[in-house]
């Protein structure tokens, strides 16, 4: 759907493979978007998931490894840190869009310092290119989005994934009820995406108590 490095919808939903099962008309939409020239200001990904789901944007990262064909060993690593998005417009507009579960919306972009990057990492791609230059990457999600309050339960895990690729195109559905938890999804991806919350330290837990 997009060239160049990877978007944070996609990347953020990587372990989904979020590819499957986009709507035609939100694959229609992003036909042109090319995200080797696109301003990245404006990306963000919302995701509705489990209450026993807890945002941790603070630890999540998407590293993006690239190189050109015959540089192989000269792999550049560009690291994206997300933040909680805070834009006041977007509640309202993604409650209106269709949905497949009831959970709560968690919210991320890229955070502001790395933008910078990103754009210098455009641009790199924009002379390779111009150059005639054969492009290869990767990408990982680190640290995950959420931690659990609870197990991973045996049955669906069920997401709504949603894409704001930039202003004109506004909110875009993803994924809807897409289950993370399907007959052949990676355990081992899934536990990382999703890994335990911290225990509450002990003075709050006993405040919680009372």
């Amino acid at each position: 759907m997009t060239r160049g490095l990877p978007s944070l919808a996609l990347a953020s939903a990587l372990f989904l493979s979020a590819c499957n099962g986009v709507p035609l008309s939100t694959q229609w939409k992003l036909r042109s978007f090319d995200l080797s020239t696109a301003d990245v200001a404006p990306l963000r990904v919302a995701l509705r998931a489990p209450d026993w789901l807890e945002p941790t944007p603070t630890s999540a990262r998407v590293v993006v490894t690239y190189w050109r064909e015959d540089e192989e060993t000269a792999k550049r690593v560009l690291t994206i840190r997300l933040v909680a998005a805070a834009h006041a417009e977007d509640r309202p507009i993604l409650a209106g869009l269709d949905s497949a579960t009831n959970g709560e919306l968690m919210v991320f972009e890229a955070d502001r310092r790395d933008l910078a990057a990103i754009r210098a990492a455009q641009e790199e791609g924009k002379r390779w290119r111009e150059s005639g230059a054969k492009a290869h990457g990767s990408l990982d999600l680190e640290g995950g989005l959420f931690c659990r309050r609870a197990e991973l339960p045996s049955g669906p895990l069920l997401l709504d994934v949603y894409a704001h690729a930039d202003d004109a195109l506004g909110w875009l559905p993803l994924l809807l009820g897409h289950d993370a938890h399907a007959p052949g999804a990676d355990e081992k991806k899934l536990a990382e995406f999703m890994p335990p919350c911290a225990p509450a330290p002990a003075n709050i837990a006993a405040k919680t108590r009372r």
